[in-house]
């Protein structure tokens, strides 16, 4: 089964982080406009007249419009007014003159954080409108594979990037040919429609070829000259820089290994006995749709895939994924110890190890697909 929402928790709650427009603010970001208003109000009432305080309630009723909710925002400027207010009856020496601008600065604070609240939260709407079309259309053409087929237990996830409403460029599909399983799973560069029209034409070309060619380099070959050919219908930056990194992968019926063709894609991580280990390719191809650089085809790899173990396919928003210190997430490390006794577990244990690597946070979708013997 697919995991499809990026935003709810483990424990079904959705993140309080996340705010009205996708992005998540620091823990502290709510407080920050109240701590402005305190100590604004402090200043003026602890220090000479020549020092004000104005500008730091001003700029908290402000703050408050882009980070709050608009009832929040509204209580804020409402306090700072009354604070204003009884300020300039607590300094005696503050005239009547400079009290009412003090209190006009307030007012049209104010009255612009609550206009940009407004407006955020307009925005943060249409944002996730858009988003939710660009996913739905994308997981149109991602379909849930079947949890079981030709005897191998299959599960697949894909998530959208928070910080994306474009529509982005992983692929992945599987096949039962006469040859055994077959796995595709990719990654087209760019994002928008032209990578959504790439993703439907290799789906469409895989599950074609899959059917009729007896090797990987054959299906590999008819990819790689379906996407060349079909690349100035794609539109321009896809036929002057687009390319597809890809794996293809053939598990025959009843045997006890893997046959991997890597087309520059991050290879697959092995997971057996609770011990992890990546299939790189010794001598990877370029990616799909840049034959024309002339680089010869390297013929596939075999690898053993004994009974028990999983076989994890991901992208590279996996691979890439970092944490706040900014360091990669390491899919070996996080995969060591975990039970991947189905498909759906090696899945599920890895996304979660994932999130909480990065917290939360992800800026580039991540596909991941895994197939349990």
């Amino acid at each position: 089964m697919n995991s499809r929402d990026e935003s709810a928790r483990p424990d079904g709650r959705k993140d309080r982080a996340v705010d009205r427009i996708g992005r998540r603010w620091p823990a502290y970001a709510g407080v920050v406009p109240w701590a402005l208003l305190v100590l604004g109000i402090v200043m003026d009432m602890a220090t000479p007249k020549e020092v004000s305080g104005g500008p730091l309630i001003v700029l908290a009723c402000v703050a408050s419009g882009v980070i709050m909710s608009f009832r929040s925002t509204l209580g804020l400027v409402l306090v700072a007014f009354t604070a204003e207010l009884l300020t300039g009856f607590w300094e005696s020496v503050t005239s009547g003159a400079q009290q009412s601008v003090d209190l006009a600065y307030v007012v049209v604070a104010g009255a612009l954080g609550l206009d940009l609240n407004r407006l955020v939260i307009r925005y943060g709407q249409r944002i996730t409108e858009v988003r939710t079309v660009a996913e739905s259309v994308q997981l149109a053409l991602l379909p849930e594979p079947p949890i079981r087929l030709a005897g191998y237990d299959i599960a697949a996830s894909y998530r959208a990037a928070q910080t994306e409403a474009r529509i982005g460029g992983d692929l992945y599909a599987v096949h039962d040919s006469p040859w055994g399983l077959r796995v595709f799973i990719g990654d087209v560069r760019g994002k928008g429609m032209g990578a959504v029209s790439t993703v439907a034409l290799l789906l469409g070309a895989f599950r074609e070829a899959a059917e009729d060619l007896p090797t990987l380099e054959e299906l590999g070959g008819r990819l790689d000259r379906r996407l060349t050919r079909e690349a100035p219908a794609l539109g321009e930056e896809l036929e002057m820089e687009g390319f597809t990194t890809a794996i293809l992968a053939e598990f025959p019926h009843g045997g006890h290994t893997v046959r991997l063709l890597n087309f520059g894609h991050p290879g697959p991580y092995l997971v057996a006995e609770g011990h992890a280990r990546p299939l790189d390719a010794e001598v990877p191809n370029l990616p799909l749709g840049m034959s024309g650089l002339g680089q010869e085809v390297s013929p596939h790899e075999e690898f053993a895939f004994p009974p028990g173990s999983s076989l994890l396919f991901v992208t590279d928003g996996v691979t890439e994924s970092r944490n706040p210190q900014g360091v990669f997430f390491d899919p070996v490390r996080g995969l060591e110890g975990m039970s991947c006794s189905t498909a759906k577990a090696a899945v599920n244990g890895l996304l979660t190890r994932v999130d909480a690597w990065t917290g939360g946070v992800s800026t580039d979708d991540r596909a991941v697909l895994a197939v349990a013997h």
